[in-house]
C-alpha cells in the first residue's frame, strides 16, 4: 500500500510514515473490521464522516458514521421494498443488485422537458415513469452489487433520495438519475409521483437532497453521511432548470464525506448552502475528495455558502463553472487537477481559501479560462482573467483533531486514478458489508412497512401500503386445468420474473388453491 502523503502543515492523516506510537495506534484504525484495500488502496471511510464529533452536541456520534451497522442485511427486490427498509425506524443494510425505477408508465410531452401529457393513454407523448420520493431514516446503509454481465451498478432513476434531519447514512455503489422525470404543465420543476390514483408533486428533482429545515433551519440539524463510489447524470434537459441538483447539502448537516463519486452530464452540480443567509456556526464539515466532474456544462462544483470544506484529489474535465467559495465558506484545496474548463476555483465572492502549495500537490490547470492568481496552464494554454485567493489558515484538523485522509495522490496523478476508480462499479463493496448476499425476506419487508419512521411505501400501481401478505399454504391434489400469477398486491402477470409472486391454481373440478412462490 502507498502509505506516502504530504499532507498541508496541520492535516492530521493518520496513516503517515512517522515515528510515533501514537500515530501507529491511528494507522491501525485504519484496517478495520470494514476496510476495503484494493490495489493497495484504502476505500474505507475517512475525513469528516469518520470523525465523533464535538462531545456534548446533537451531532455527536462515537465511531463515526456507521450507517445501518448493527442492524439486518436485507435485499431490496423492488422499489417498495427499497422504499420501506429506508424509511423503517430499524437499521439496516440494504443490498440492491438491479436497476430500479417506480414502474409506473406516463406519458410527457418530451422526455427534455417532461411536461406531463392531458392524456395518459399512450395517444400523445413519449414514455417514461412516474418519480417518486424515499425519506431515508437514520442508520441506514445503502449498497449496490455490481452485475457480472453488464458491469454496472443498479440505477436509480427518477427516485429522489432525501435525508431530512436524519444522521447515520451510507450510500456505497449506486447509481442516480433524473433523467426524463415528470414534471407537471405550470410552476416549478417538481417530481410527479402516482400515488393511490392522484398526480402528486413530492419535491425538487435532486438525485440526493440532504437538509435539516423539518421544523426549523435554526434548531434543525443532520449529519455524519458517507457518500461513496456513486454516479450521478442526467441529460436531455432543454433548460437549465429541468432538473435540480445531483447531491446538494442545505442547512445545518455536519461531518460528511463525498468520496470517489463520478458527476457528469448535467448544469447544476452540487449546492452547499441554499443562500447566503444559510450560514451557521460550524455548519456542513465537508470532505470532498477524489470526485470526477466531467462535461458538467453550468455550475456548482461545488458552490459553496458558508461551512467548512476540504476539498482535494478531485479532477474536472471539460466543465463551466467549479467550486466557487461563497459568503462565509471556508475551503481547504490539496492535490486537484483541472482541465479545460471555464472558471474551476475561485474565492474572490466572499470566502475563504486555504491552498497546498507543496511540490507535487499543489493544483494542475491545463486548457482552463479563468485561474487563481499566480497560476498558469501547463499546456500554455492562453489565460482570460486571474482570480484574486481571499486567504485563510484553516485545516481539518482545527475542526476535528482526529481527521484522517486515507491517502493523498499526487496531483498529476489524479487523472487516471480517477477515471480508473471514481463512480460506481468500479469495485465490488458488498463483501465488505456481507459474506452472501440475502435472498427476500417477505416477512422482513412486512416488518419494515409497519416499522415506518419517515414515511409510507408504495406498491407498483402507486397504492400505499399498509400491510404485506405473507406465506399461503394449502394441501392440493388433482389435475391442474389454469396457472394464474399475481404480483403481492393483486396485480396478475403473464410471466412472472424473479421476485416473489401469488400462484393460483385450478383444477377440472373448480377446486382451487392459492400459494406464494419464489421465481429466481
Amino acid at each position: 500500500m502507498n502509505l506516502e502523503l504530504k499532507p498541508m502543515s496541520g492535516v492530521l492523516c493518520s496513516c503517515r510514515r512517522l515515528f510515533s506510537a501514537a500515530v501507529v495506534v491511528s494507522c491501525m484504525s485504519c484496517f478495520s473490521v470494514n476496510a476495503q484495500v484494493i490495489d493497495g488502496r484504502d476505500f474505507s471511510i475517512d475525513g469528516f464522516a469518520a470523525v465523533d464529533g464535538n462531545a456534548g452536541t446533537n451531532h455527536y456520534r462515537a465511531g463515526g458514521t456507521t450507517g445501518g451497522a448493527g442492524g439486518k442485511v436485507v435485499y431490496a427486490a423492488n422499489f417498495s421494498q427499497l422504499q420501506a427498509y429506508l424509511q423503517a425506524k430499524d437499521p439496516y443494510i440494504v443490498i440492491v443488485d438491479k436497476d430500479m425505477t417506480t414502474g409506473i408508465t406516463c406519458y410527457v410531452d418530451g422526455l427534455d422537458t417532461g411536461k406531463l401529457c392531458d392524456a395518459q393513454d399512450g395517444s400523445q407523448g413519449v414514455a417514461t415513469t412516474y418519480g417518486e420520493r424515499i425519506m431515508v431514516a437514520p442508520n441506514k446503509t445503502l449498497i449496490g452489487v455490481v452485475d457480472p454481465t453488464t458491469g454496472k451498478a443498479p440505477l436509480f432513476s427518477r427516485i429522489t433520495f432525501v435525508m431530512q434531519c436524519v444522521d447515520n447514512i451510507i450510500i456505497r455503489n449506486c447509481r442516480f438519475t433524473m433523467n426524463g422525470v415528470p414534471v407537471l404543465k405550470s410552476g416549478e420543476n417538481k417530481i410527479v409521483a402516482f400515488r393511490n390514483g392522484v398526480q402528486t408533486e413530492v419535491g425538487d428533482p435532486d438525485c440526493i437532497g440532504i437538509q435539516a429545515d423539518k421544523v426549523s433551519a435554526k434548531t434543525d440539524w443532520g449529519g455524519h453521511i458517507w457518500i461513496d463510489h456513486c454516479e450521478f447524470f442526467n441529460g436531455n434537459a432543454a433548460s437549465k432548470d429541468r432538473y435540480d441538483g445531483l447531491l446538494d447539502c442545505k442547512n445545518n448537516v455536519q461531518w460528511m464525506t463525498f468520496s470517489y463519486n463520478h458527476f457528469h452530464n448535467h448544469d447544476k452540480s452540487c449546492l452547499f448552502g441554499k443562500g447566503d443567509t444559510d450560514v451557521y456556526e460550524n455548519c456542513r464539515t465537508i470532505s470532498f475528495h477524489h470526485n470526477f466532474f466531467e462535461n458538467i456544462e453550468g455550475s456548482r462544483l461545488p458552490l459553496q455558502r458558508g461551512g467548512n470544506l476540504h476539498f482535494y484529489n478531485n479532477y474536472m474535465l471539460g466543465c463551466q463553472d467549479g467550486w466557487d467559495v461563497r459568503p462565509g465558506a471556508v475551503g481547504c484545496l490539496e492535490a486537484s487537477y483541472f482541465e479545460n474548463t471555464k472558471s474551476p476555483v475561485r474565492s474572490d465572492r466572499g470566502g475563504s481559501l486555504n491552498v497546498n502549495k507543496i511540490s507535487g500537490y499543489d493544483v494542475i490547470y491545463k486548457g482552463c479560462n479563468n485561474l487563481m492568481e499566480g497560476y498558469t496552464n501547463t499546456d500554455g494554454h492562453k489565460i482570460s482573467k486571474n482570480y484574486p485567493v481571499t486567504s485563510t489558515n484553516w485545516t481539518p484538523v482545527q475542526s476535528a483533531s482526529s481527521y484522517r485522509v486515507n491517502i493523498l495522490d499526487k496531483t498529476a496523478d489524479v487523472p487516471e486514478l480517477l477515471k480508473k476508480y471514481a463512480g460506481a462499479g468500479k469495485i465490488e463493496i458488498y463483501k465488505t458489508y456481507t459474506d452472501n448476499l440475502p435472498g427476500e425476506d417477505i416477512n422482513e419487508f412486512a416488518h419494515a412497512v409497519k416499522d415506518k419512521l419517515t414515511g409510507d411505501a408504495y406498491d407498483e400501481d402507486g397504492n400505499k401500503i399498509t400491510d404485506v401478505p405473507t406465506a399461503i399454504d394449502d394441501v392440493f391434489s388433482g389435475s391442474v386445468a389454469n396457472t394464474a400469477y399475481y404480483t403481492l398486491y393483486g396485480v396478475r402477470v403473464d410471466t412472472p420474473e424473479k421476485g416473489v409472486y401469488i400462484r393460483k391454481i385450478s383444477d377440472a373440478q373448480g377446486r382451487e388453491i392459492v400459494s406464494k412462490i419464489v421465481m429466481r
